[in-house]
């Protein structure tokens, strides 16, 4: 049986299974930072939308780690086998979560258990079915703690009365559904803002997150924009600017 790919560890983080999809085109609602890169040549397109409250543009960071062939192979194999499963089943919401379970058990070597898994370092959540999954394999894992960034509020809030205490989510703004945080602010009340810099975050009274740490806290964060973004955007300008001060532009190994 074929099973999806998880990885343990990237520049920004370790000890944790880390599942990805191909970055814009399983991003339903991505906006300002909707990023595509051609599944065969890895060419990157941008392709921000801006549809109701916008903020500011940045380049998808998943997206560029796509210009390797091995990434992107590994990315659109797990949206392949899921869209395969999905679609010949009579029980999709069954059928993903057996997959997606049997592929993390398989992930995890005996002697080296995970406690976290990080559910789309790159991708979202692309259907409700799809979403439903997920919330099944949380269940089925109450030692496990998952966490997501989406902007598939819609879906989110569709079950919000359902989300396991072991499912972390965090509303991600500069999507199309942004209108939807402060109207349910019950809901999504941890909210993640990409910033250009420290000051920006300081003067909105956020706290920025290195480690996805806060995404298992109380309170909203930011995000330090970084990687290469598109040529004489404002992003980019900001990168510079930083790059020039000697001051931090993204992760390594």
């Amino acid at each position: 049986m074929k099973l999806l790919n998880f990885s343990t560890g990237n520049a920004k983080l370790d000890k944790r299974l880390i599942f990805s999809l191909p970055a814009g085109y399983s991003c339903p609602h991505a906006g300002v930072c909707k990023t595509l890169a051609d599944r065969t040549t890895g060419k990157i397109t941008d392709l921000p939308q801006e549809n109701g409250p916008s903020w500011q543009d940045y380049r998808c960071f998943a997206a560029m780690a796509e210009t390797r062939p091995a990434v992107r192979d590994s990315r659109w194999h797990n949206w392949d086998l899921i869209k395969e499963v999905m679609y010949s089943s009579n029980n999709p919401t069954d059928a993903l979560a057996a997959l997606i379970q049997q592929s993390i058990d398989e992930s995890q070597p005996v002697k080296s258990k995970y406690d976290l898994l990080r559910i789309h370092e790159s991708g979202d959540f692309w259907t409700q079915v799809y979403f439903n999954a997920w919330l099944q394999v949380a269940r089925n894992n109450p030692a496990l703690k998952l966490y997501a960034f989406t902007k598939s509020l819609g879906m989110w809030y569709e079950k919000r009365h359902e989300i396991p205490d072991n499912l972390y989510l965090t509303a991600s703004v500069g999507g199309t559904l942004d209108y939807l945080i402060p109207r349910y602010p019950e809901v999504f009340y941890r909210v993640a803002y990409v910033v250009y810099t420290e000051e920006q975050a300081e003067q909105m009274g956020l706290d920025i997150d290195h480690d996805d740490s806060k995404c298992f806290g109380p309170k909203s964060f930011a995000l330090l924009v970084h990687n290469v973004q598109r040529a004489g955007s404002d992003a980019q300008k900001a990168l510079t600017k930083r790059r020039l001060e000697n001051k931090w532009t993204g992760y390594k190994k």
